[in-house]
């Protein structure tokens, strides 16, 4: 699986950003056709983005493009023009029932079929932004094989509940928390929100290291120069690498002595512990 650190946001309506989006720092380019493209640009952004996905290599960078609503005529065309074009995954906007999951899952498999492509190559990622979305997202997440990630809107969330956010959100803790409890019972990524103020690099730095703390895989980003950042509080640090190979070779060590516990720096350690240091090592970047 590859890593999620990173989500920029690229806007379809932008050929320069598609273009420098081959060069930037991100694990995942979120290619954008839905809010924040104007209503008379959503066909020439389409357009863009399949331009951008057929013509520029994006190297090892997950691709995925988000759609507007199936619901519209606009993310019926969106679908029809990208699913060929065989991007990573598509990010549907609003989600908030697992029939929205069904629905474009369906639409996608009759694209796959009809264009050669691999049944299942497709990932969705869905967009928690709504108090029913918030609600349904345990279901949401299981929904399909196809699903790959939840991704907090907190913009839209904010405006639905109502509530007023200060810099340490804790107004959306509970949306965080259930996020990813939703994400991790499916064996599914948690894709944090953006930080809005993008000069602020103090509060894009506590927002990340508290969305790690919480559980996050990652963090949506609207600007490059917010990519460092969340790069580094979402990689695995030396430490935590030091730690888990430590612990595996301690667990071994007892379990070949007969024992399920071991003690690594006086803290006791078991079957959880193993759990959490093979997955810090699959997170390890290759030399």
């Amino acid at each position: 699986m590859s890593l999620r650190r990173s989500v920029l946001y690229v806007p379809g309506d932008s050929k320069k950003m598609l273009q420098r989006a081959a060069e930037v720092d991100s694990d995942v380019l979120l290619l954008n056709l839905e809010d924040g493209v104007a209503s008379s640009q959503k066909d020439a952004a389409r357009e863009n983005i399949a331009e951008a996905l057929q013509n520029t290599n994006f190297g090892a960078r997950e691709t995925v493009v988000r759609i507007n609503s199936l619901n519209s005529v606009v993310g019926r065309n969106d679908l029809a023009k990208i699913v060929p074009l065989h991007p990573h995954g598509i990010c549907l906007p609003k989600v908030e029932k697992p029939a929205d999951i069904k629905c474009a899952e369906s639409a996608i498999l009759d694209l796959e079929a009809g264009n050669g492509l691999r049944k299942g190559s497709t990932r969705l990622h869905a967009m928690i932004e709504s108090a029913a979305g918030l609600l349904h997202s345990p279901e949401i997440a299981i929904a399909s094989d196809r699903m790959a990630s939840l991704i907090f809107g907190s913009a839209d969330y904010v405006s639905d509940v109502r509530c007023q956010p200060g810099e340490d959100r804790m107004e959306l803790l509970l949306a965080l928390q259930m996020i990813v409890t939703a994400a991790r019972s499916a064996a599914i990524d948690a894709i944090d929100a953006p930080c809005f103020d993008i000069r602020n690099h103090n509060l894009l730095e506590n927002e990340s290291i508290h969305a790690r703390r919480l559980g996050f895989d990652g963090k949506s980003a609207l600007h490059p120069g917010q990519l460092e950042t969340i790069n580094r509080i979402f990689d695995v640090t030396p430490e935590e690498i030091a730690w888990a190979e430590k612990t595996l070779v301690e667990l071994d060590l007892a379990e070949n002595r007969g024992k399920a516990l071991t003690t690594v720096d006086g803290k006791l350690l078991d079957n959880p512990h193993r759990a959490a240091a093979e997955r810090i090592l699959r997170r390890k970047k290759p030399k």
